[in-house]
């Protein structure tokens, strides 16, 4: 990278400590560091929430996912303007009336203090657990992007936005969020401005759609209604609806947003704008993937995004890879050649042709990735490095920097919320709550900064353990569906369920968890019919697949809980009433 680029990266990153920690004098009390004293507008709310939301995994991955896949993915968002409406009319009201600090405070006046404490510990370990995968998933790519060690990395990342969380608590969060969301913003509009305008000049904006719609590339709703199947419109309308009502309504990084506004007003309108430019801005990052796919179709790319050769290496592989390596240039020309001939007669025999091709040219680059798989023993995906890839060879100079300053923006801006968010639960529900002793505003604020950092470097660490993963955007959505779920079930019982009690939902909670765990590992085989539960250190067994995909253990989980805790509450209460 040119040492303009770096001069611009290292300046973003300056920028964003000094913006962050200035904000550190709005915060005297916990109120303050937590919550800015209730004082966000709604727009930087809006726009901080949706800086949370692009991540770098979104920037990344989701041009990947489109990349490698289809558009398919928009899908699960469908629900968003759904989960929105209704958070707007029942669960942002119930939490500014009750003006707490946490999501997670109402359930112990009516379930108790172990429901209370259960289901904030549930938060704690899987958004902790999150916040490893937050930051190291950038990172890997980073460090290749930028020729870089992955521990500096990793350390770079996980510390700036640990240190100016610490000083500057939500205020700065927000503040920052607003700036990083713009230069995200910036990042890949620029990048779709560039590649429509390096496409050849015979190539229209038109004829980029025709191809990639031959390969089916643009296809982004499937109406056929099948839980085993990731991404279709039943998942979307269904499944991502838990998922995204329990991710906007309960989960505390994203509670917290709201829980700042000046009025109940301006708490609706924060997230009514998540409402309105979530799909669009989703839709445009996986058009963008789309559009790459395109650009590569007549530019130069590699056999792989994500070489990894290491020093001792069999001769017979490197003999293989260069024999792959040939194959794939010759595919490569096939299939522009057929794209060329497809726009100038655009009829079905040219059609077949190019799609051939083009299948043809993708079977090479799977042969190439169990290359690198046999000679690494390990899992290797180029999925997450196509859009870097791009960025470092076809981006001018200049404007590399402000596009890795984006990625490095979307990472500090998701890891930032999960940190504060994380503090105030550990503070909230459990230090002040458990606490017996008498503490003043100053010693919880002291309090707050250092458990902080306390997440924050147990997060860096969690990053610099964890390996690799096929589709980073895939993997936190999977994270996050295990226990969001039964997380909604909770605040289902407690806001609509008169008879549920805290036996009911305490029991309800665990079987939810269970079930989800049960229903995850659980795999059948088309042909025979048979089920089997494979625990999470078997391997799965040839011919087997999942029964269920990951976005469908949300309603399972919430209607688990749901059942679960009102018919045990009212067992029990039939119980109690007979002594």
């Amino acid at each position: 990278m040119h040492w303009i680029d770096w001069a611009i990266l290292i300046a973003f990153l300056a920028y964003t400590i000094w913006d962050g920690t200035r904000h550190g004098k709005e915060s005297s009390n916990i109120e303050g560091f937590f919550l800015a004293n209730r004082s966000m507008p709604w727009w930087a709310m809006g726009l901080s929430v949706m800086a949370t939301q692009a991540s770098a995994i979104t920037f990344i991955g989701t041009t990947g996912q489109a990349y490698v896949e289809d558009m398919r993915f928009v899908q699960i968002y469908l629900a968003v303007p759904f989960a929105m409406i209704l958070l707007c009319v029942t669960l942002v009201p119930f939490f500014h009336k009750l003006q707490n600090f946490s999501a997670y405070e109402v359930l112990e006046e009516r379930f108790g203090l172990k429901t209370r404490l259960f289901t904030s510990l549930l938060f704690l370990f899987s958004r902790g657990l999150g916040l490893g995968i937050i930051i190291a998933a950038p990172s890997y790519v980073l460090a290749l992007l930028l020729d870089f060690p992955l521990a500096p990395t990793i350390l770079i990342i996980g510390i700036t936005a640990t240190f100016y969380t610490m000083v500057g608590g939500i205020s700065g969060v927000i503040h920052t969020d607003v700036k990083q969301m713009t230069v995200m913003l910036f990042g890949l509009i620029f990048s779709f401005y560039w590649i429509i305008t390096s496409l050849p000049p015979d190539v229209s904006i038109s004829d980029s759609f025709y191809l990639a719609g031959t390969l089916g590339k643009l296809e982004a709703l499937d109406l056929n209604f099948d839980i085993s199947e990731k991404y279709n419109i039943w998942t979307g309308v269904i499944a991502a609806l838990f998922l995204m009502l329990s991710y906007f309504g309960t989960d505390q990084s994203q509670v917290q947003r709201y829980l700042t506004a000046v009025s109940l007003k301006d708490a609706r309108k924060s997230l009514l704008l998540t409402a309105y430019a979530k799909i669009p801005m989703q839709f445009f990052i996986l058009l963008l993937g789309v559009m790459l796919y395109v650009f590569y179709i007549f530019g130069p790319a590699p056999l792989t995004f994500r070489s990894v050769e290491p020093d001792t290496v069999q001769n017979s592989e490197i003999v293989a890879g260069e024999v792959l390596e040939q194959e794939y240039q010759a595919a490569y020309l096939k299939r522009k050649e057929a794209a060329r001939d497809l726009l100038e007669s655009k009829n079905q025999n040219n059609a077949q042709a190019f799609v051939e091709a083009d299948n043809y040219l993708n079977e090479i680059r799977d042969k190439e990735q169990e290359r690198q798989e046999r000679i690494t023993q390990s899992s290797i995906n180029d999925t997450n490095y196509i859009f870097p890839y791009f960025i470092v060879n076809e981006i001018p100079i200049g404007i590399i920097g402000l596009i890795i300053a984006g990625i490095f923006a979307a990472a500090l801006s998701s890891i930032d919320s999960e940190l504060n968010a994380l503090s105030t639960v550990f503070i909230v529900d459990w230090y002040r709550r458990l606490n017996k002793n008498e503490r003043s505003e100053a010693w919880y604020l002291k309090s707050s900064r250092a458990v902080t950092l306390f997440w924050g470097l147990l997060a860096t660490l969690a990053a610099l353990a964890l390996g690799e993963t096929r589709s980073i955007i895939e993997l936190v959505n999977k994270v996050g569906s295990y226990f969001y779920g039964s997380i909604l079930g909770i605040f289902i019982l407690l806001l609509w369920v008169k008879k549920a009690n805290g036996f009911g939902a305490l029991t309800g909670l665990i079987c939810g968890m269970s079930s989800v765990f049960i229903f995850d590992r659980l795999y059948d085989n088309p042909e025979t019919g048979v089920y089997q539960f494979v625990m999470p250190w078997s391997n799965i067994p040839e011919g087997f697949e999942k029964t269920i995909e990951y976005l469908w253990l949300n309603p399972l989980g919430t209607g688990v809980v749901v059942s679960v805790g009102f018919l045990l509450s009212v067992v029990w209460e039939k119980v109690r009433s007979n002594e």
